[in-house]
């Protein structure tokens, strides 16, 4: 998934959420580029820390991962 603005990426994970989805945030830090993950679930954050620079960027677009909990059979 490529980053999408704010209001559709929260749109998006909302739904996600609603079919039982657990929801990480991603951005990219504006400094170097590092793909960073949240990992507080279901929760957005304007401002994220880069763990690789220590770099503060204010969030405008980015994706989610979402994750499923399938129950096995048998």
């Amino acid at each position: 998934m490529s980053d999408l603005p704010v209001n559709k990426l929260l749109e998006k994970a909302d739904e996600a959420i609603e079919k039982g989805a657990t929801v990480f945030f991603k951005f990219t830090c504006e400094k170097c580029g590092a793909r960073q993950t949240f990992e507080k679930p279901n929760t957005f954050f304007v401002k994220g820390e880069c763990e690789e620079c220590g770099y503060i960027t204010e969030i405008h677009e980015g994706g989610f991962m979402a994750m499923f909990k399938v129950e096995a059979e048998g």
